[in-house]
């Protein structure tokens, strides 16, 4: 009997172009990958009907497959985030200092211009997820292959004494199975942004207590199952964007009457940046995220029986964009 044992695991991430849900880029390191749960629903039709004279079920039929699955990895570099955002430009600058823009964008625009020009989608950039499970001998790997799979929900999370951390949420369209060899991929050594790398500004005021940052982009894609002969979704599509940024922090008197009575109370609109900043040489590894329009739409401040008075607010942007250098040379496929 051989086990399938955890230090064997592996995720990998493979580019799509020209095609949706269609594999025919390169593999790349996702990041440290620390969890990945697949749910893969074959939503079978169980049904009793009458005249069959029996208690039991009667028929079970294939029902719509349905992916979907969660993906928490170390951020080295903030490919996923910014296919969340939405569309992404790399600009090379350098020897390992490449430049990566992503820019909001709405229905009424193409996202995801693939290399053939045919991909007139507004869903986030599409991609593949290679999940095996390896063990000694040929033809005894365990390997599952989600394919079209676009970020649905993408948190960035910045801890006291934490390595920062991706959750992504994501919707795919096809998932195989297969037993062979799985792809090669070559681990990338650079130290993720550390909870000392994130500084937090709200309205030009940098929050100095700042305890936890968690930023979430929720485009909540809409997975369809068209009658078009396929039990698999058809292509999916965006529906409200919905920002949330949430801090926790212990309340500074400093910070206390901007946080309550100038922004919560008074619902005005002020900036805020989130700076991941990992330089080992000026522009080498730096993640900056801009959010505009701005609204604390929640603010708690408990009154605890002993140490500091911590606060827990939420603010809701209305326009993100973000800028990163690394040494990735393209996020984008093409």
């Amino acid at each position: 009997m051989v086990r399938f044992i955890s230090d064997m695991n592996k995720v990998v991430l493979i580019q799509e172009s020209g095609t949706y849900a269609a594999t025919s880029g390169n593999a790349h390191w996702l990041g440290q990958v620390t969890a990945h749960s697949i749910e893969d629903s074959e939503n079978k039709i169980i049904q009793k009907f009458l005249g069959t004279l029996s208690r039991s079920y009667d028929a079970v039929d294939q029902g719509p497959r349905d992916i979907k699955g969660t993906l928490t990895y170390n951020m080295q570099d903030a490919r996923i985030p910014f296919f969340a955002i939405g569309s992404v430009v790399d600009l090379n600058s350098g020897t390992n200092h490449i430049v990566h823009y992503a820019t909001q964008v709405n229905t009424n625009l193409m996202l995801s211009p693939f290399t053939s020009g045919t991909g007139l989608q507004s869903a986030p950039m599409s991609f593949t997820l290679e999940d095996s499970k390896q063990s000694p001998g040929t033809g005894r790997n365990f390997i599952r292959t989600i394919r079209g799979c676009v970020p649905d929900e993408v948190t960035i999370t910045a801890a006291q004494g934490e390595k920062v951390s991706v959750e992504c949420s994501y919707i795919g369209q096809t998932l195989t199975h297969s037993s062979g060899a799985t792809t090669t991929l070559t681990e990338v050594t650079t130290t993720p942004y550390l909870w000392n790398n994130a500084t937090l500004t709200i309205g030009g005021s940098t929050i100095s207590t700042a305890k936890e940052i968690a930023l979430s982009i929720n485009n909540n894609i809409e997975a369809p199952h068209y009658l078009n002969g396929s039990r698999d979704i058809g292509y999916p599509f965006p529906k409200m964007r919905e920002i949330s940024l949430d801090v926790t922090l212990d309340l500074d008197g400093n910070d206390a009457d901007m946080l309550y009575n100038s922004f919560y109370k008074t619902n005005t609109v002020f900036n805020t940046t989130f700076d991941l900043n990992r330089d080992s040489s000026t522009g080498s590894q730096h993640t900056i995220i801009f959010m505009s329009g701005c609204r604390v739409s929640s603010m708690e401040n408990p009154s605890a029986v002993e140490g500091p008075v911590e606060s827990t607010i939420t603010i809701r942007p209305q326009s993100i964009i973000g800028s990163a250098i690394d040494t990735v040379a393209n996020y984008n496929p093409w």
